[in-house]
């Protein structure tokens, strides 16, 4: 194959199979159903009808000033009544998340590159498995800061493999990472958890601290003073909570122990449970069977069928159906994605100081990784709102868990040595990435 295509031509082919499937999916998905739509798009209102009086939001404003941006594309549609205002807004948020998830792939592709050889087609396989994800897709439908949140980690990670690598830093590269940390930081919470996360690792792992001690200083001073800034300007933190999450905590009506429950709901999983009710709000008390059901599938129906949704919200029979298949084949789709990354993580932890010689990157994945499930326990001890509870969810870490793409490549390409057990494991996890992203087909179901 490699004689009729180049490398580059297959890395075309690639990103356009893959346009393809997240366009067709794009273009029919219904904003009005997205996840907290009115959280996320009153902002968006407010800063394209220039009314920043009325702008109010605990998220940072970097990522809607950047959506936008493409009112600009979207806006002449609507005046040459092509488009009604409401649709003139959806493809104003439709193009800016294309072009985002775009530069998530291209960027994906040049980690693989860091890490994988070139002369060979093993940099492709964490790709095929990133974009395999139902939440990674899903996220890039809706308006959601962890969007552009996604796009940065992605270019945190190529700039600290190459930190790594020739263990020094240009002036070029530490202005381009402060910026991205500085976006990161002041996105999201989940983002400043990331940044954390970044200048830990890096604590640990880097010779020259003092080099990233200075720029940690740099980049938390200019978030805190954002968030100074976010507070007095907006009047809103950037610590409040929407819906009164923050007066519900102190009157007692949310909480994991508020609400006399304990730990063991981060534990407890059942598959015949999940597969006879794969559905929003069956297992609030279950993190694992909501993660499960909804890592290939949509647990919460926000993803890729909810243009079959009533326009009142109802859930119509075609749209439950849909979700009963897609979520049932996710639940053994996620397991045999644990297994795997099992696998991968056991293997890579046992030859950690032989692999933070050849790549702590892959570490740094697998610490994410670890830490992502962290922020979750910790989200929902501290949010958790009884039986429709909704702190379980992919999209608040997509960013600390799309490493896992890297780690299950590294095990198998990498750490796997007799070659007819690696060309035969290689093509069971092919078999895997086909069945995974026929999930996101619309004529699947």
């Amino acid at each position: 194959m490699l004689n009729i295509f180049n490398k580059r031509q297959l890395e075309y082919l690639l990103y356009f199979i893959l346009i393809t499937i997240y366009v067709s999916n794009l273009v029919v998905y219904n904003l009005k159903f997205q996840h907290d739509a009115q959280l996320y798009h009153y902002p968006l209102f407010d800063i394209i009808n220039l009314n920043f009086d009325e702008l109010s939001t605990s998220s940072g404003i970097f990522y809607y000033f950047y959506v936008s941006v493409f009112s600009v594309i979207a806006y002449p549609f609507y005046k040459l009544q092509i488009l009604d205002p409401r649709s003139s807004f959806y493809l104003m948020i439709k193009i800016s998340n294309l072009v985002l998830y775009s530069l998530s792939f291209f960027y994906t592709l040049k980690i693989s590159k860091q890490i994988f050889k070139k002369d060979k087609l093993d940099y492709f396989l964490p790709i095929l498995l990133i974009f395999t994800f139902s939440s990674f897709h899903r996220s890039f439908m809706m308006v959601k800061p962890e969007n552009l949140i996604i796009l940065c980690v992605l270019i945190s990670f190529y700039l600290l493999n190459k930190l790594l690598k020739k263990n020094n830093f240009n002036k070029k590269n530490f202005i381009i990472l402060f910026f991205i940390l500085f976006i990161i930081g002041t996105a999201k919470l989940n983002g400043f958890y990331y940044v954390i996360c970044f200048f830990t690792f890096l604590l640990i792992v880097y010779k020259k601290n003092i080099q990233i001690f200075k720029l940690s200083i740099y980049v938390f001073s200019f978030i805190f003073f954002y968030y100074f800034l976010h507070d007095k300007i907006l009047n809103v933190s950037i610590y409040d909570r929407p819906y009164n999450v923050d007066e519900a905590r102190e009157l007692g009506d949310i909480g994991l122990f508020n609400l006399d429950k304990n730990l063991s709901m981060f534990l407890n999983f059942s598959i015949y449970e999940s597969w006879n009710s794969p559905f929003k709000y069956s297992h609030s008390d279950s993190m694992i069977n909501t993660l499960t059901l909804d890592l290939y599938g949509d647990y919460y129906g926000y993803g890729i069928f909810n243009h079959l949704i009533a326009p009142d919200g109802t859930w119509t029979k075609e749209f439950i159906n849909s979700l009963i298949n897609l979520n049932r084949t996710s639940l053994l789709l996620s397991y045999i994605f644990f297994i795997f990354l099992l696998i991968s993580s056991t293997n890579i932890i046992i030859d950690a100081r032989i692999i933070i010689k050849e790549n702590p990157l892959v570490l740094y994945f697998l610490g994410l990784f670890i830490s992502g499930i962290i922020f979750l326990v910790l989200f929902t001890i501290f949010e958790y709102s009884g039986g429709k509870n909704t702190t379980y969810k992919w999209e608040y870490i997509n960013f600390l868990t799309m490493g896992t793409g890297y780690i299950i490549s590294y095990f198998f390409l990498k750490k796997i040595k007799n070659l007819k057990l690696k060309y035969l494991n290689i093509l069971v996890v092919l078999l895997f990435v086909f069945l995974a992203q026929s999930q996101l087909l619309q004529f699947r179901y």
